[in-house]
Formats: C-alpha cells, sequence, structure tokens
C-alpha cells in the first residue's frame, strides 16, 4: 500500500517548493505575531478603551451629580411646603390655647364666660388639615386627660407635686409645636419621594435602592438633628450650618410666609445648599466600595478590573472636582434660562403653561448636552465603531482571522495546488506514470503514497508553523488574550482547511488528465475559497461596524473556509468542533473520490 521509492521521489520533486513556503510563511508569521504583540497595537487599542471608559465614567457621574442635585432641591422645596403647613396649624393651635381666658382678667363670672365661650367657639381644630396638626391637638388631649387628681388621704404637697410633673410634660410650648410639625414634615418628604419615583416606576418600593438613593441626598441635604455631620468629618468637609427653619416660623408670624417660600432669597438658600449636598453625596457615595463594584459590574464587557479602575484615578477629590463643575456649569446656565423666561412671563409674552414646558425642555436638553458622554456625542456607527475596538482583542484578531484564516493560507494553497498537480495529473501529462505503472507499483499504492505525501507535507508544514507561532507567544511579553491552547487549536483549523482543499485538488488531479484542466478546476476553486473568505471578512462581525460591509457577508456562504471558526475559538465555545469535523470528512471524501477515480479511469498511452 506505500511505496518509499515513490514518496523519496514526490519529496525531492516538490520538497524544495515546499522548504521554500514553509520557510516563507513562518518567517511572516513569526514577523505578525512579533511585530503586532510588541505593545504597539495594545496601546493603541488601551487607549481608546480607556479614553472611552474614562468618558463615560465621567458622563455617569455627571449624570449622577445633576441628578442629585435636582432630587435635593426637588426634596428640600417640597419639605418647606410641607413643614409650612405643619407648623401653621400646630403654632395656630398652640396661639389659640395660650389665648384661654383667665378669671383674674375680668371683674366678673359673667364677663369671664362670655370670654371663655368666645374662646372656645374659636378653637382652630376644625381647619386643620395636616397629620402634625391633628397629631399636636391629639398629644394635647392626651396630655389633659392625664392631669392627677387630689384624693382625700392626698395632702397638699403631694398633689402640688404631681401637679408640678404632670406640668413638665406639657406639650404647649412652641418647641414642641415645631418639633411635632418638623417630624411629620419629614415623613410626609419621605412619601413625597416615594410617589414621586412610582409615577416613573410603579415597582419601586421603600425597600428599592433607587428610592433609598434618592431619599439619601434628600435626607443629607436637610441633615436632621446633624444626623449625617460624622459623613463631613470622615472626608474633612466642614459640616454645614443647620437647616434653616426659622426663617419659616419667623415669616410666619409676618403672615408672608407663601410669598416668601418662593422669594429668591429661599429659592438661592435651597440651591446653595443642594449644590454643596449633591457634590458631597456623590462624592461619598461613589467611593464607597459596594457602589465602586457596582460601576465595574457596568464596565466589565470592557475587562475593567478593580487594580485597572483604581489606575484611573477616581478618588474622592477627583469627584468632587467634576461634580462642581458640572452642577455650576448648570446652575449657571439653567438659572440664567429661569430669568429670561420669567421676564417673558412678566411681559405678558408666553402663559403660565409655555413657562413650565420650555423650562422643562430646555432642562432637559441642558442636561444632556452637559452630560454628554464621548460615545453619545459621536455620530451612531462612529461611536459604535469606537466602543466595538475598544472591547475587541486587536492582536487576536490579526494573529487568527487575518493571517491563519486568510494571509497565512495563501502560500500553502499554492503548495497544495501544485504539489497535487505534479503527483497525479502532471506526471499523466507528462507520460511518466506510465513509467511507473509498468513496473510492479499497483495503483492503490500510487494513490496511497501520493495521498500521504501531500496530507503529510502539509502536516509538517502546520507542524513548523505550530512551533514558531508557540515560540513567538513565548517571546511576547504583553498581556494578550491569545493563549498556547487556542494557538494550537488555530493551527489545527489551518490544517484542516488545508487538508479540506487539497482532498479538492488531489481529486481534480486524479480526474483529469491535463493539468491545465487540473490546475484550473482544482486550483480556481481553491483561490476562489480563499478570495471569497478576504471579502466575506469585511462583512462579518470580526470588524468594526465603521468598516463593515453586510453585503460581503454572503460572500462566507460560498467557502469552505468559513468552517474555521476563528471566533468560536477565541470565545472558548465549542462551535468549532463540528466545523472542524465537516472539513476533515470534505478532506477524506476529496482523497477517496479521487483514488476511486483514479483506480478506474483509463490513461493515455
Amino acid at each position: 500500500m506505500f511505496s518509499k521509492a515513490l514518496f523519496k521521489q514526490s519529496c525531492k520533486a516538490n520538497g524544495t517548493m515546499w522548504l521554500i513556503i514553509t520557510c516563507a510563511v513562518c518567517f511572516m508569521l513569526a514577523c505578525v505575531m512579533l511585530i503586532s504583540g510588541n505593545g504597539t497595537i495594545g496601546d493603541v487599542k488601551d487607549s481608546i478603551q480607556n479614553t472611552i471608559i474614562n468618558k463615560e465614567i465621567d458622563s455617569e457621574l455627571q449624570k449622577r451629580s445633576l441628578n442629585y442635585y435636582n432630587n435635593a432641591l426637588d426634596g428640600t422645596t417640597e419639605f418647606d411646603k410641607l413643614f409650612a403647613n405643619s407648623v401653621t396649624d400646630t403654632l395656630t393651635y398652640l396661639v389659640w390655647l395660650n389665648s384661654e381666658p383667665q378669671r383674674s382678667d375680668y371683674a366678673n363670672d359673667f364677663n369671664y364666660r362670655l370670654a371663655y365661650r368666645a374662646w372656645f367657639y374659636s378653637n382652630p381644630a376644625s381647619g386643620i388639615n395636616t397629620i402634625a396638626g391633628k397629631e399636636y391637638i391629639k398629644s394635647h388631649l392626651a396630655w389633659q386627660s392625664k392631669k392627677p387628681t387630689k384624693t382625700v388621704d392626698m395632702s397638699d404637697e403631694e398633689y402640688n407635686k404631681l401637679l408640678e410633673e404632670w406640668k413638665k410634660q406639657s406639650p404647649l410650648t412652641e418647641e414642641n409645636a415645631v418639633t411635632v410639625a418638623y417630624t411629620y414634615a419629614l415623613n410626609d418628604v419621605q412619601e413625597y419621594v416615594l410617589q414621586k419615583l412610582q409615577k416613573q416606576d410603579k415597582t419601586i418600593t421603600k425597600d428599592s435602592l433607587l428610592y433609598q438613593e434618592i431619599l439619601g441626598v434628600v435626607l443629607y441635604d436637610i441633615n436632621p438633628n446633624g444626623v449625617f455631620n460624622d459623613k463631613y468629618t470622615e472626608h474633612n468637609e466642614k459640616v454645614p450650618s443647620e437647616y434653616d427653619i426659622m426663617s419659616i416660623i419667623n415669616h410666619l408670624s409676618t403672615s408672608d410666609l407663601t410669598e416668601y417660600l418662593v422669594s429668591d432669597e429661599r429659592i438661592e438658600y435651597l440651591r446653595n445648599r443642594a449644590e454643596n449636598t449633591a457634590i458631597f453625596f456623590i462624592a461619598d457615595n461613589m467611593t464607597q466600595v459596594a457602589n465602586v463594584d457596582k460601576l465595574l459590574d457596568a464596565l466589565a464587557s470592557y475587562g475593567i478590573t478593580k487594580e485597572r479602575f483604581d489606575e484611573f484615578g477616581y478618588t474622592y477629590e477627583k469627584i468632587t472636582d467634576l461634580a462642581t463643575t458640572t452642577v455650576i456649569t448648570y446652575r449657571t446656565r439653567i438659572e440664567y434660562i429661569e430669568k429670561d423666561l420669567k421676564e417673558s412671563l412678566t411681559e405678558g409674552k408666553i402663559t403660565e403653561e409655555d413657562y413650565n414646558k420650555t423650562l422643562n425642555e430646555k432642562n432637559q436638553s441642558l442636561t444632556i448636552e452637559i452630560t454628554d458622554s464621548l460615545l453619545s456625542s459621536l455620530p451612531e456607527k462612529v461611536s459604535g465603531a469606537l466602543k466595538e475596538v475598544g472591547q475587541m482583542d486587536l492582536y487576536t484578531m490579526i494573529v487568527g482571522s487575518i493571517f491563519y484564516k486568510l494571509a497565512g493560507l495563501l502560500l500553502p494553497i499554492i503548495y497544495l495546488i501544485m504539489a497535487s498537480n505534479n503527483l497525479i495529473a502532471g506526471q499523466v501529462d507528462s507520460g511518466s506514470m506510465a513509467y511507473v505503472l509498468s513496473t510492479s507499483t499497483k495503483r492503490k499504492t500510487i494513490m496511497f503514497t501520493q495521498a500521504v505525501y501531500l496530507a503529510g507535507s502539509l502536516l509538517a508544514m502546520v507542524g513548523l508553523m505550530t512551533a514558531t507561532s508557540c515560540v513567538c507567544l513565548a517571546i511576547i511579553h504583553s498581556e494578550v488574550g491569545l493563549t498556547f491552547g487556542k494557538l494550537i487549536l488555530l493551527n489545527l483549523g489551518a490544517y484542516l482547511v488545508l487538508l479540506a482543499l487539497s482532498g479538492l485538488c488531489f481529486l481534480t488531479s486524479c480526474y483529469f488528465d491535463r493539468s491545465k484542466r487540473s490546475m484550473a478546476i482544482g486550483g480556481g476553486l481553491s483561490i476562489f475559497a480563499l478570495v471569497a473568505s478576504m471579502l466575506g471578512l469585511f462583512g462579518s462581525e470580526v470588524m468594526p461596524s465603521v468598516i463593515r460591509l453586510d453585503a460581503l457577508n454572503y460572500f462566507n456562504y460560498t467557502t469552505i473556509i468559513t468552517l474555521f471558526d476563528v471566533m468560536s475559538i477565541m470565545d472558548g465555545t465549542n462551535a468549532f468542533i463540528w466545523k472542524f469535523i465537516i472539513l476533515l470528512v470534505l478532506g477524506g471524501v476529496g482523497y477517496v473520490l479521487g483514488a476511486i477515480k483514479f483506480n478506474k479511469k483509463d490513461l493515455p498511452l
């Protein structure tokens, strides 16, 4: 079945060509791997990736800064309204209680009873609607019901002592009235935040992280009883002054509270406080481990690790500077827009509805403008391409998809076309095959020997390519996604492609008696397969979308080289296995059919 003499003859006839092509392929492979792996390509890719990531993180932080600022401002504005209503009710009731007529102030019982009757029926309880006011009334009535009663066996001294203790628990003080109003305003603003968020998403509850986050920035702004003071001192920040509720109380007494709440003075105070709160809140929030981990999860597609994120330098100070610039820029521009619109509203050029609608539109567009990321500011195709480039492994693409699947196959295909023709059709065409058959060598032996030589020479060529590639990969010190295991699979895939094409060329060499026909059909189909694969590459997902021509992807369906699934190998999936099996079968079928055809055909004399 195997002829050593014939094998040596084939080696001698094709050895020089095999050696030249093998050396050329190994040299090109070494150049591609070493040059592309010297860090330059990786540096370019990392630079693009880092730029994209930095801009995306900056954009996200800017969005959060403005979100915190607007929510803090909205929350405290609502708190002012809630507190104003609550404290109006509690103090109104307190004032009424403290205005109770005293008998000593009247000359006789009749006048006292008239005054008391008038006072009693002026009870403001029926006009109180806030929960704070109602609870304050309840607390007063509950306290009143606990007034001690003197028993028969109780001395005056004991009774007076109990009476004094009871009086100490009296809610009939301005401080208690304000405290009740303050407490219930805090509770009401929490419900306000929840209802506001539920208008956007009905699934949000008090356990939702978004609710806790937005409520957190509002409570940070109010900072009730200095509960967050330790947070400020932890970062060596100045503790903010106590939230100003005294101005609200003072304006309550002057009967211009409603005007004060919407005055420039109060709005400026709330904006300044919201600005400081938002900046501190995001800087503190985004330096916490849990929130950093969430950000890393969002950046996982870019391969960003905790160590690499730390290299970006998003420290408390950097985030503070970024948030400060963002909020100040936003405030300056939105306040100018508001001023311009208010002038138009005052002059009657626009209605109140137009004012609110325009202000909302301007606010949205301004927010987008300030917080635009690099990708969102570019045309969609360009931004998509940059994102793809930032995420892809360029080294793997060059070595795997470009060299092994395309450039690295060119010379071996030329070799197998010429070698397969020389082994069978060339000898038939020249007449030397008749001399071989005139000996005791059988056709089956010739077929088997020539097939072994062709497949074996390709295997030896790929073997040297494998050794070269492994040495080059070991030399490369930069971090690449290519491993020795993947590299061996790439070489195996290249060999199976060459085996399948060599089977085709072996078949045509056995089928035709003329070299020109054998090379025209077998060689033409092999070259077409390579060219179609080259064209198909520019239509495949390997290429960034900016240079991808989807129409060229159809060429991938016209070539067996498509079965060499480089992406599957690189991604670590098993999709390439069944494709490799098909290539192996195609190669085997080509050799078998060629042998059968040669055994049965009549050779020209």
